[in-house]
Parts: structure tokens; C-alpha cells; sequence
């Protein structure tokens, strides 16, 4: 009997790593930026939309850029329509081609589930610093659950915003 419990006891232990363990990680941020870009002299902000950006659906959008504006803004980072210091652009969605020669990148491609924010230079439009984190919102979740998930991989990405040197 005392083996019994011992064995049984060893499952259930068992079983509560292996469903630890097969959990995806979320929030788990990348980023990358141009280390001769002075992010000292960024104040200002604007969103550019791209192709990849209509793969968001609106509602996450607005979810989106107001967890940035709650990000940037203790940063000293405003929004402003009359030349911004940089241009931000949110990219999420599929495993499609996106295009951006706009801004002097052929493609980007993204994963199911993925959310970048990218920063472009204000006057040359080229990318300055990315950041990319998972991030996934399913169609049966509350707007509530959603809005949790944005603002937490908003916080996460923008925690590596300025970079340090």
C-alpha cells in the first residue's frame, strides 16, 4: 500500500513538471537596434501603418498604441502628427510576406502570435530599433484578457527602450 502511494504520488509530481514544462513561453523579448543612431535626441513619436500592420485587427491596434503611449510616455517620448523624431510601426500576424520598401526593407515575415513594434529614423525612414515579443489573443478571449496580454508584451518589449550601451 505504502509503494502505492509512493507510486501514484511520483505520477501526479510527474505529471505537474511535464504540463510546466510544455508551456510556451510568452513575453520573452528580442530586440535589436543601430548603435550609431543617438536615441538621446528622440522626443517625439508617430505611428506609420504598413501592410503588416493590417493583420491586427482595429480593436488590438487601439489596445496597442495606447500600451505604448503608457510605455514612451514616462520615457519623455510624445506623440505628434508635425515631424516626429521617429515613426513607430506595429507588426503581428501570420507567416505572410509583408511589404515594406517604403521604408527601405524588402519584407518582413512574422509568426502567428508574434507582436514587433519598430522604430524608424523620423528623417530617413530608416528602422533604428525593433523589438518583438509572443503574444497571443485568441477570438473567444474577453476584451479584458486581451487587454492584459497587450499591455504586459508592450511593457516587456519597451522595457529594452532606450537600449542601453
Amino acid at each position: 500500500m505504502r509503494s502505492l502511494r509512493i507510486g501514484v504520488g511520483l505520477c501526479f509530481i510527474a505529471l505537474l513538471f511535464s504540463c510546466y514544462s510544455t508551456k510556451p513561453l510568452q513575453y520573452e523579448v528580442t530586440f535589436d537596434y543601430d548603435i550609431d543612431f543617438n536615441f538621446a535626441n528622440v522626443s517625439s513619436y508617430d505611428w506609420l501603418t504598413m501592410p503588416g500592420t493590417s493583420k491586427i485587427d482595429r480593436f488590438n491596434q487601439i489596445r496597442i498604441q495606447a500600451a505604448v503611449a503608457k510605455e514612451l510616455q514616462p520615457k519623455g517620448l510624445k506623440r505628434t502628427s508635425r515631424n516626429p523624431d521617429v515613426f513607430i510601426v506595429m507588426y503581428g500576424g501570420d507567416f505572410r510576406e509583408v511589404n515594406t520598401a517604403v521604408l527601405k526593407i524588402d519584407y518582413e515575415v512574422y509568426d502567428v502570435g508574434r507582436l514587433k513594434l519598430a522604430l524608424y529614423d523620423g528623417k530617413l525612414k530608416e528602422e533604428v530599433w525593433w523589438g518583438e515579443t509572443r503574444a497571443d489573443l485568441f477570438y473567444n478571449m474577453s476584451a479584458e484578457k486581451k487587454d492584459e496580454i497587450i499591455d504586459v508584451a508592450v511593457k516587456r518589449i519597451l522595457e529594452y527602450y532606450p537600449p542601453q550601451r
